[in-house]
């Protein structure tokens, strides 16, 4: 018995060790699951069928994807991307150079495109230095148009079908860059915010999108977070009749008082970071002082001298949105310390007055000027035009241009930056990723590697 002991341990360590390694190995097959109300799914689905020539890693530098290379003049103007050879489209013909550039002209009615034998050269008619990082931007994703029949892409997965709240891709077998591991993907866009939660819970999906509100619940459940960077703002919108310049004191003392720190440490649960501006730094690689914040704000006696209509203020924030809410209460308290009242409202039919809006919107350009551009449509062109009479900014354009069109936006606190906030997924435990995460920091899923262990 006693030499027996050694070799049955010793037995039995290598099972549980081929068991473990087994269990760590990628399988193929399977169906991943995701469910979300992220009105941009199109986007996310599309860039897992639709590449680009270039894309962003995760620290935020260009890789290659369907170009191996490129090279500008000493201006920018014109650029040449070698193109990868042997590139599968989804009906299995080849990709040729002649079909992307006719994409981009596509895209681009005003760029002069031609094509070469492994080569694609973009003359965009200005100094543009920074066009390879307007290329990673899924608006210039290589979509081939055949005269007939769907539309075609290179990436990892194919759109199959799309239904009103389920959209279904296939694995591209032929793929470049090898084939994904799960068969499908199946992506619902109708299921409720809890519902999508309890269906995590239940193994009914594999991914969700949650709110930060939600982080320490789905960490207790031992369910893991994927984050893209500070992708989306909360911004709070002042109204015409608040936006004046004789309000301006008001605006300015209740911008002071909001603790932005506290509502990214402890109401968004540390996954959100303080805003002073429109852009996160991430994306403009510039920290610049907020404008309209060198004013002394009104004291506290002052606010209590103001006319009760000047002091209390109708917050609105939208009834669907829990981090919203949780936002809103907060700056209501912060305002009430200053000497405000806040009745925080949400739509109702038409509803009693408001005085300013707690907007939440997304940053999905992968420049400044394009990042900048979605914001201002996002606030919409009445809102654009009480804040300051600005032109959005070209997705190329200098950063000094973005910088003084942001600040140009800011500069009489008609919009007050609150805080930037990632997108977040709640992952299943059988949701695993071989080749580095499953959301990159731009948002966009990175799938092509997500591989789904044994039930």
């Amino acid at each position: 018995m006693t030499r027996f002991k050694p070799i049955f341990l010793a037995a039995v360590s290598a099972l549980l060790a081929a068991v473990t390694v087994d269990a760590a190995r990628p399988h193929y097959g399977g169906t991943l699951r995701i469910e979300t109300t992220d009105a941009a799914v199109m986007r996310r689905v599309n860039a897992l069928a639709y590449e680009t020539l270039v894309a962003s890693d995760t620290a935020g530098a260009l890789r290659p994807l369907l170009a191996t290379a490129w090279q500008g003049d000493n201006g920018g103007r014109r650029w040449t991307f070698r193109l990868r050879r042997g590139v599968k489209l989804h009906d299995g013909s080849t990709l040729q150079p002649p079909q992307v550039a006719e994409a981009l002209r596509m895209a681009h009615v005003d760029w002069q495109i031609t094509s070469g034998d492994d080569t694609v050269a973009i003359d965009a008619g200005r100094d543009a230095p920074g066009l390879p990082f307007e290329l990673a931007d899924q608006g210039n994703a290589i979509v081939v148009r055949p005269a007939a029949g769907a539309l075609m892409g290179s990436g990892p997965f194919r759109v199959e079908r799309v239904d009103a709240g389920l959209i279904t891709l296939r694995a591209h077998e032929g793929y470049w860059d090898s084939r994904p591991f799960v068969d499908a993907i199946e992506v619902r866009t109708t299921r409720s915010p809890a519902d999508q939660l309890l269906d995590l819970e239940a193994a009914r999906a594999d991914m969700v999108g949650i709110q930060p509100t939600d982080v320490r619940r789905m960490e207790q459940r031992q369910f893991r977070i994927e984050a893209s960077r500070p992708v989306e703002l909360f911004v709070l919108a002042f109204e015409a009749h608040v936006a004046t310049a004789a309000s301006e004191s008001v605006r300015r003392t209740l911008s002071g008082a909001i603790d932005r720190g506290a509502i990214a440490r402890v109401v968004l649960q540390g996954r959100a970071e303080a805003a002073d501006t429109l852009l996160p730094q991430w994306l403009s690689g510039h920290a610049p002082i907020a404008p309209g914040r060198g004013a002394e704000p009104l004291a506290r006696s002052a606010v209590a001298a103001l006319p009760a209509d000047r002091r209390t203020l109708g917050l609105r924030v939208a009834a669907s949105d829990p981090a919203a809410q949780a936002i809103a209460q907060r700056i209501a308290v912060n305002a009430r310390d200053a000497g405000f009242t806040i009745t925080v409202q949400t739509p109702a039919g038409l509803g009693p007055r408001f005085d300013v809006r707690l907007l939440r919107v997304p940053m999905r350009g992968a420049t400044p000027g394009a990042a900048l551009s979605d914001v201002m449509a996002g606030l919409g062109a009445r809102t654009i035009a009480l804040a300051g009479r600005v032109t959005p900014p070209e997705p190329g354009a200098p950063i000094d241009t973005v910088l003084f069109t942001e600040h140009a936006l800011l500069e009489h606190n008609v919009l007050v930056p609150i805080v930037h906030v990632p997108e977040l997924y709640a992952v299943s435990p059988r949701f695993e990723s071989w080749n580095g995460p499953a959301v990159q920091p731009s948002g966009a899923w990175n799938l092509a590697n997500a591989w789904l262990s044994a039930p």
